[in-house]
C-alpha cells in the first residue's frame, strides 16, 4: 500500500503550512513511526500547486543535501551534467545562488535530522537563507542541539507529534478496510485499534499485515484481535 489515509493530523498540517507560507521554518519532533515525514508529504502534496518541495536525508551529510537539492531544483542542469563531478562548494553555491528553474516557492524537508555538528548547522543556516525548511527532528537529540537548530532555523521551538487519537485510529482503520475490501465489522475494527493504541507504523503494518495474510488465505488479524 503506497498511499494512507491521512487522519488526526489536521490541525499539525495547518500549523505547517501556515509557518511556511509566513516565511518562517519548522521542526518537528517525535519517536520513529509516529508520521513526522508522512505529515511533510502531506503538507507537500496540498502546497504543490504554488509550492515545490525537496525532500533529502539529511543524515547522509552535506556534501548529499547539496547534491539532491540540485537535482531536485535544477533537473535541467542534472541532466546536462549528468556523471560529472561537482564539489560540494559548486553545489552549494548553484543551489544557494542559481535562479531556481521552478517559477514556485521553494521548501527544504530535511529527514533524519540527528547529528547536529558545526559543519551541518551551518548548512542548515545556508539552507535557511533562501528557503524555507522543515527539518524532522529525532526524538533522543538533546535539548541543548534542539535549540541549536531552532536558533539556526530562526523557527519556532519543535512540534512534537504524538500518537493519534482513538477517533483517528478508528477512521484510519476503517477507511483502509473500505479500500481493500476487508469487510472489518465494529468489533473487528475497535479491536485492532486497541493492538496499535494509535501508533501511525503500528496502524500501517496492522493493515499490510492484513493483506499478507489474505493473499495467504490465513485468517484476518482482526478476528485474531478481537
Amino acid at each position: 500500500m503506497k498511499t494512507w489515509p491521512f487522519v488526526g493530523r489536521e490541525k499539525e498540517a495547518r500549523y505547517v503550512r501556515t509557518e511556511l507560507e509566513a516565511g518562517r521554518s519548522v521542526v518537528l519532533t517525535g519517536i520513529y513511526g509516529i508520521g513526522r515525514t508522512a505529515l511533510a508529504r502531506h503538507v507537500a502534496e496540498e502546497m504543490a500547486r504554488e509550492w515545490l518541495f525537496a525532500f533529502v536525508d539529511f543524515d547522509r551529510g552535506p556534501a548529499e543535501v547539496w547534491r539532491g537539492l540540485f537535482e531536485r531544483f535544477f533537473p535541467r542542469a542534472h541532466a546536462r551534467r549528468r556523471g560529472a563531478a561537482r564539489p560540494v562548494q559548486w553545489l552549494r553555491y548553484r543551489v544557494s545562488s542559481g535562479r531556481l528553474e521552478d517559477g514556485r516557492r521553494h521548501a527544504v524537508v530535511l529527514d533524519n535530522v540527528a547529528r547536529l555538528t558545526a559543519q551541518r548547522l551551518d548548512s542548515v543556516r545556508r539552507l535557511r537563507e533562501g528557503f524555507q525548511v522543515v527539518a524532522i527532528l529525532e526524538g533522543f537529540v538533546l535539548e541543548e542541539d534542539r535549540a541549536g537548530l531552532c536558533a539556526s532555523l530562526r523557527a519556532r521551538p519543535p512540534l512534537e507529534l504524538r500518537h493519534l487519537s482513538a477517533r483517528a485510529t478508528l477512521g484510519f482503520l476503517e477507511e483502509c478496510s473500505r479500500r481493500h475490501g476487508f469487510g472489518w465489522g465494529p468489533g473487528e475494527i475497535r479491536g485492532v485499534a486497541r493492538a496499535v493504541d494509535g501508533f501511525p507504523l503500528g496502524m500501517r503494518e496492522a493493515v499490510e499485515a492484513e493483506l499478507r495474510r489474505r493473499r495467504r488465505g490465513a485468517p484476518g488479524l482482526a478476528r485474531e484481535a478481537r
